[in-house]
Parts: C-alpha cells; sequence; structure tokens
C-alpha cells in the first residue's frame, strides 16, 4: 500500500521548509507532492533546488483556486492512496502507518489534529485542542511527540483505533483513482473555502465509509497559508460568504444542513427589489420576476461560475420546476425572507412526515400549502443530488 502526501503551497516559505525537513525526518522515502500557484516569496525557486527523487512539483506565475491547487497534486502523485496536508503541520511518528491500517479503496480516513486554542469554540471529530505552540519559534515538538505517544496509548488500551464518523475535514486519505474518478475538488469555491465540505457531501454520496484514524496525529498551527495569511486575513469573510453562497446554489441547502436533498425549485418572486433578490436567488434552481435582472448579474455573476442569466428568467417564462414556491416580497419581512433557508429543509419534512391515508390524499388533491409567507406547490419532489457526485475534473 502506497501513499503519496499532497500540500499546496502559497508562500510562507519558512512552514513549508520545515513542514518538508519534518518529514523527511520520519519518512526519507514518502512520496510528496507539492504544487503552489503564484508564491512570490521565493517557494518556486526552493521547489526548483530541491534534490530528492521522491518528491513531485509544479508551480505557476498565476492566480488558481485552492480546488486547482489540489486537483493537480492528485494528478502528480503516483501511488495508490493521497493524504491532504497543510504545510503548517507537523506529522508525528506512526502517523502514516496508522493511516495504512485503517485504508482501504472504499474508505476515506480522516487523521487526527491537534491544535493551538484557535479555533477551541469549533469542536469537531478529528481534533484535539492542545496547545504546542502557535508558530515555527514556540514549537515544543519533544512535549508534542511525547503527549502523542501517550495518546496513541490510552487509544489503543481503550480499544479505540478507528471511529466511524458522517462529518469528515479535509484532512483525509483516499483511494486517487476514486478522487480523480470523481473529477477532484470543485473550483466553483474560488479561491477558497467549502470545496473540502462540497468533496465530503459527494464522497458520502457515493457510498464510501467514513473513518477517523484517532492514533494518526499531526500538529496544526491553523490557517497559517488560508485565513490568517497576510494576502487573505482581510478578506477572509467576504470570501467565505462568497463561497458559502456558492454552496448553496450549487446543492440547493447549506452545507451545515442536515437534510441532504436537492430539490428542483422555482421561485416566482414579485414585487422584490435587488436586496431581496440577492437574498433569496442562490436557494432556488431557478428565479421567475418581474425584476430587471441586470444589474443584479453585473454585480454577483463575476463571484460565481453558475451561469445567472440562464437562473433568472422572466415572470412570463415558462414554468418547468418541480417545485414552485411563490412569494410577494412587498408582504414579507426581513425575518421572513431569511426562512428562505430552511425551506429545503421543511419540503423534506412535509414529504417525510407520517400521516394519516385521509391527509395523504387531501395533499394529493390540493399540492399546495403556505409556510412563512411561501406559497409552496409541490408537483415532483425529485431530487437530483446524486448527479453532482461526479463531475469532469476542471481548473477555474
Amino acid at each position: 500500500m502506497t501513499f503519496s502526501l499532497l500540500a499546496g503551497l502559497k508562500n510562507n516559505l519558512a512552514y513549508t521548509q520545515f513542514f518538508y525537513a519534518q518529514t523527511r525526518l520520519l519518512y526519507p522515502t514518502l512520496e510528496l507532492v507539492f504544487v503552489s500557484f503564484n508564491s512570490t516569496d521565493g517557494t518556486h525557486q526552493w521547489l526548483d533546488s530541491l534534490q530528492d527523487e521522491h518528491v513531485r512539483y509544479y508551480y505557476e506565475e498565476r492566480e488558481r483556486t485552492l480546488s486547482d491547487t489540489y486537483n493537480k497534486c492528485i494528478e502528480l502523485a503516483t501511488s495508490a492512496y493521497v493524504i491532504f496536508a497543510h504545510n503548517d503541520m507537523v506529522l508525528a511518528p506512526g502517523f502514516v502507518e496508522e493511516v495504512a491500517l485503517l485504508q482501504t479503496d472504499r474508505r476515506v480516513i480522516f487523521y487526527t489534529t491537534v491544535e493551538p486554542p484557535v479555533f477551541a469554540d469549533d469542536p469537531r471529530p478529528g481534533k484535539l485542542v492542545q496547545d504546542f505552540g502557535a508558530d515555527l519559534v514556540t514549537f515544543q515538538q519533544t512535549v508534542f511527540f511525547q503527549f502523542v505517544q501517550d495518546e496513541q496509548q490510552r487509544n489503543r488500551e481503550a480499544g479505540q483505533t478507528a471511529i466511524p464518523t458522517h462529518r469528515g475535514v479535509f484532512f483525509l486519505a483516499a483511494s486517487r483513482k476514486r478522487l480523480l474518478d470523481m473529477g477532484g475538488l470543485d473550483p466553483l469555491f474560488d479561491p477558497m473555502f467549502c470545496e473540502d465540505d462540497d468533496l465530503l457531501l459527494r464522497l458520502g454520496l457515493s457510498g464510501v465509509e467514513m473513518i477517523i484514524a484517532p492514533n494518526a496525529l499531526c500538529y496544526h498551527f491553523v490557517s497559517k497559508t488560508s485565513r490568517f495569511s497576510e494576502e487573505y486575513i482581510h478578506r477572509t469573510r467576504q470570501i467565505e460568504r462568497q463561497s458559502n453562497r456558492n454552496f448553496v446554489r450549487k446543492w440547493g441547502f447549506g452545507n451545515t444542513s442536515a437534510n441532504r436533498c436537492r430539490y428542483d425549485i422555482g421561485l416566482i418572486l414579485t414585487g422584490g427589489d435587488l436586496s431581496v433578490l440577492r437574498e433569496l436567488e442562490p436557494w432556488a434552481q431557478t428565479i421567475y420576476t418581474d425584476l430587471d435582472p441586470e444589474p443584479y448579474i453585473r454585480d454577483e455573476q463575476p463571484l460565481t461560475h453558475i451561469d445567472l442569466p440562464k437562473k433568472l428568467k422572466k415572470l412570463s417564462a415558462t414554468r418547468t420546476n418541480g417545485i414552485l414556491v411563490t412569494l410577494d416580497a412587498r408582504k414579507a419581512d426581513s425575518a421572513q425572507l431569511e426562512q428562505i433557508a430552511h425551506l429545503s429543509d421543511m419540503i423534506h419534512a412535509r414529504l417525510n412526515e407520517p400521516v394519516s391515508p385521509w391527509k395523504r390524499f387531501w395533499r394529493r388533491l390540493v399540492p399546495v400549502t403556505t409556510w412563512h409567507g411561501y406559497r409552496i406547490r409541490i408537483i415532483d419532489p425529485t431530487t437530483s443530488e446524486s448527479a453532482l457526485i461526479y463531475k469532469k475534473l476542471t481548473y477555474a
């Protein structure tokens, strides 16, 4: 069983060099794959200087998305399995061996990250909050390695070496072929954020088993090359909002929704303005409106690869969606507009709630309901989320 360790790079050369040096101390012949787009701090020159036959790398002097970066890594890798990593990480002894114990073609393995208390209020499976240093200067490697050894021993004694999960993260190991067949990460999320949520959703829908490996540990300094980097720190909130909107446009629900059904929703919107359209647009597959959409398209199209002119139709256009939702924005307040985020969950609950035969008959006879000012007509509840599992591997 062979693994390639993939690391996308964007400046932060000191962390990349430390990541490389520490990984090589543990794994002298492990294939490392580095891809960098538009690094300007000497990263590309450093890559060219490496005399390491077990390193594969690629760089360009242009901007690309995080999805593009890791898709190129996947393509360059030659091993059967790939491990997604960040360059602000330090692997602990036994990391690859512990992943290998659990890895199969039909499994996605999530390794365990140990992190300083940067996001201590955001718990997730496979994350341990323990401060062994906030940066390279303060990193306590010996203490961290001892912690890992103790943690691994506790897990073995408790018989806890593989934990099934339905909630994964970016820090994964998977079959390279499976990722290539699925088309890799989606560059819709430009420049970053939500590409991992999208990939994990697609992996889950494809039927893979998801496992946390509590004994495959690394230390993660947290977001040194993304949200806290000099390049992105002042734009993080804007980028995150933009990516969340694109996730909803693609799937029809938010990335925290318990419901994973992509209904074909057409929104018939009257009496609104551009701010109302901005609030509602991502949540429907089609918008039928009496508004002139051109100013909105002019502002919003540069922020998404979704074809907005195709999505926004005249009020008089033929309505072909399986579920039609009507809203008169003149009669809706801000709280009602915000309920659009729960529309998919409401439809799913209504379709799946246990009802009497009489009520079921009545709903077939009158397939219309009103909810928070939205008039909902369910014509065809067929969902299409499975159609989004596979795509062509593309670049932004």
